[in-house]
């Protein structure tokens, strides 16, 4: 705490000086001024606590130094100490905030009483001051909250909050109304391998920092307001007041603040201007499906807009489920060169098309993580084991360093991480057949002429390996598996008494009438028509 000493008589300064002890009162640090115009440059730069003043000085006298100080530094106390006693000055002293008048000859008693009142007054004041300051900043973090939960309310909910717009005005300080606003969007999966390792530990920091720089351009301009989508914690929303044209120029400015700061730039979906807040859930979506839709291999801007977004979105999702078979296949063989050999038909597809969204991204991601855990389930791999999290997903993205798909790194991933699940399965189980598999489809294909050959052609096995695991795990031979499978779906097409014999045969995979009778009487000691008598006879 500081003390000043204001008095044209130095004997008095050295009095008031030598009667306190300042010590137990918090003082540490004492001041003097000869008259009240050295005292005003002192207060300014020194902002002391007590302030100690004679009435009657050159320059500015006491009467005057009351009113600056009242104006200037209002926090202050002060104790009078005059040679005057005269009411007009002891009244223009309590107007102005005086805690005592003390009268020359100055008594210590007496200085030290009106002290401890002044000192008492301040620190009972600075408490309430504090209490209202850590008000003030609690309210002003928390309002930024109440909006975003407003306003992720009222996209979540339309209607919720009807006079939503009129709150938001008061508590940024817009004067006109807010008929129209447009939304601009940004998702931060979709981020640069730079940043997503700065902001390894969570996304808040980053998405404080954004908010902050957008609000530079929007809320101090009073042309939008940026926030957080709540409930959506990668998600940052700006509003563009009224039919928001400068929109994707402003953005550009962003960006480019965005880059001067942290070293990278962040794609923006812009949706069109509509009514405030009534269409806003509306407006929301048309942002969202301007960045979820655009074309990833298209690398020429960071603001993309609605309009862009209609013009693909009855693009084909191009489904990784019809390439699945074939990859899980590869993945069970433990062979890199064999699943980068299933992998490509369904990479060709996607060079073809010429197009990839993030929506197709998601939904591939969706679909290639179902496909891994069926995978893995299958091979008796632990739950635990097989979890991915949020910072593994958004690396799958494979962004450069400019924050642009990178199309071939992403093809290299998912190469890469297909690699790491068959080792995963691989490593759990080095004896785990396809055996069973195998019979699957045998099963479901009966009406094919299946060879060992297609067979190691489809699994990615060798034909020895086959044959042997198959003789190992059934105790007989695929060729006679595969035979007695045609065998019995061609018992129950016999049922069928409108097929012809050479009919059933080409259903079970034999082209000739008269091997598929030979092959029929060996495995069940009668001819098709001799088993369709004798079984079926009485059916009709």
């Amino acid at each position: 705490m500081k003390a000043l000493i204001i008095d044209d008589e130095k004997h008095v300064r050295e009095a008031i000086r030598l009667l306190v002890p300042w010590d137990e009162f918090g003082i540490d640090r004492l001041l003097e001024a000869q008259d009240g115009m050295a005292a005003t440059a002192l207060i300014r730069t020194e902002r002391p606590e007590i302030i100690f003043t004679d009435m009657m000085m050159p320059n500015m006298d006491g009467t005057e130094l009351l009113q600056w100080v009242a104006e200037h530094a209002p926090a202050s106390k002060i104790i009078v100490i005059s040679g005057h006693d005269d009411f007009s000055l002891v009244r223009h002293a309590v107007k102005y905030g005086g805690i005592d008048y003390i009268l020359k000859p100055i008594d210590a008693e007496q200085l030290i009483s009106a002290l401890a009142k002044a000192v008492s007054s301040y620190n009972a004041e600075e408490q309430e001051r504090s209490r209202k300051n850590r008000m003030n900043i609690e309210l002003n973090q928390l309002k930024p909250m109440y909006l975003e939960q407003y306003f992720s309310t009222l996209i979540n909910e339309p209607g919720s909050y009807p006079n939503f717009a009129d709150t938001l005005r008061l508590e940024l300080g817009i004067m006109k109304p807010i008929p129209r606003a447009r939304i601009a969007l940004v998702k931060l999966e979709l981020t640069s391998p730079f940043i997503r390792e700065k902001f390894a530990s969570g996304l808040d920091l980053l998405l404080f920092s954004l908010t902050n720089i957008c609000n530079e351009f929007l809320k101090d301009k009073e042309i939008g307001f940026a926030l957080r989508h709540r409930g959506q914690d990668q998600e940052l929303l700006l509003l563009f007041w009224g039919d928001g044209e400068p929109a994707p120029a402003l953005i550009k400015e962003i960006n480019d603040a965005i880059f001067m700061i942290l070293k990278t730039r962040f794609h923006f979906g812009l949706g069109h201007s509509a009514a405030f807040p009534a269409s806003a859930a509306i407006a929301y979506q048309q942002a969202k499906h301007a960045l979820l839709r655009r074309n990833l291999l298209v690398n020429d801007s960071y603001c993309h807009t609605f309009d862009a977004a209609v013009h693909h979105q009855n693009n084909t999702l191009l489904l990784f489920s019809e390439h699945e078979e074939r990859i899980k296949f590869a993945v069970q063989s433990g062979n890199k060169e064999q699943i980068r050999r299933a992998l490509k038909p369904w990479f060709d597809t996607l060079d073809q098309a010429g197009f990839i969204s993030l929506e197709q991204l998601i939904h591939w991601r969706q679909q290639f993580e179902l496909a891994k855990s069926i995978w893995e389930y299958k091979s008796e791999k632990s739950k635990s084991d097989s979890k991915h999290d949020l910072a593994e997903e958004q690396a799958l993205l494979s962004l450069d360093a400019h924050g642009f798909f990178d199309y071939e790194q992403w093809k290299q991933d998912i190469f890469t991480e297909t690699c790491d699940v068959s080792m995963r399965m691989t490593e759990h189980d080095k004896e785990r057949s396809v055996i069973e598999d195998i019979a699957t489809y045998i099963e479901q294909h009966p009406h094919e002429e299946i060879t060992l050959q297609d067979i190691s052609e489809r699994f990615y096995l060798s034909r020895e390996y086959i044959s042997r695991k198959f003789k190992q795990e059934t105790n007989g031979n695929l060729s006679d598996f595969i035979a007695e499978v045609r065998i019995k779906r061609a018992k129950e097409l016999l049922g069928n008494g409108q097929l012809k014999i050479s009919q059933v045969a080409e259903l079970v995979g034999f082209q000739d009438e008269k091997y598929f009778s030979r092959v029929f009487k060996k495995r069940t000691n009668c001819t098709p028509n001799d088993y369709r008598k004798h079984h079926y006879s009485g059916d009709n």
